[in-house]
């Protein structure tokens, strides 16, 4: 093996280990954490510009003050500086969010179902979910009930701001569900 092909897996296994040791090592002082997770069935890892590219089976898991996941068959995305946080993700083609809202004020949480066929866009710098192309979502209040309150939303696009819990649909269309109380039951 040559001297510069040595050096590139000495480099990438380094850059490895810092990446798992800057997620694993928090500072004592902080209380809320966010984990991100990724996995596909390839990794390609591009030095030059620190960009991922996963294929396959794509997943990626937010644990934290809220719970999400996304699935696609293809996802690129770049770390901080840090390497301690996923700047911005990109998923390419049809796309699937399912996400657990933190409470609100009255303690209220939502499950949000949502996909997209052309893909979505994360930055972290605007804590913004964009689904692009054919987006809808479901949400249904929690605990899920058959009289839980639920919402069908249709658009273009749809962007959940993850920061202030604000869904914006370009070209909406909304269904609302209320369930109705029988006559039985009103006794």
């Amino acid at each position: 093996m040559n001297s510069s092909v040595r050096y590139t897996w000495l480099l990438a296994g380094l850059i490895l280990v810092l990446l798992i040791a800057a997620v694993m090592i928090s500072p004592a002082a902080q209380t809320a954490t966010r984990t991100g997770t990724v996995s596909g069935d390839k990794m390609t890892l591009d030095l030059k510009t620190n960009q991922f590219v996963f294929t396959g089976n794509c997943k990626l898991t937010i644990a934290g003050p809220y719970q999400a996941t996304m699935t696609s068959q293809k996802m690129t995305f770049k770390l901080s500086a840090e390497a301690d946080a996923i700047e911005q993700l990109t998923t390419h083609g049809p796309t699937h969010l399912s996400l657990i809202t933190e409470a609100n004020q009255d303690g209220q949480q939502y499950k949000i179902v949502a996909s997209a066929s052309q893909g979505a866009t994360y930055l972290r710098k605007d804590e913004k979910v964009v689904l692009s192309g054919g987006a809808e979502a479901d949400i249904i209040s929690l605990p899920e009930q058959p009289t839980s309150q639920r919402a069908h939303f249709v658009g273009d696009s749809i962007t959940a701001n993850l920061k202030t819990s604000i869904i914006e649909v370009d070209k909406a269309h909304l269904q609302v569900e209320t369930s109705l109380e029988s006559e039985s039951q009103k006794q």
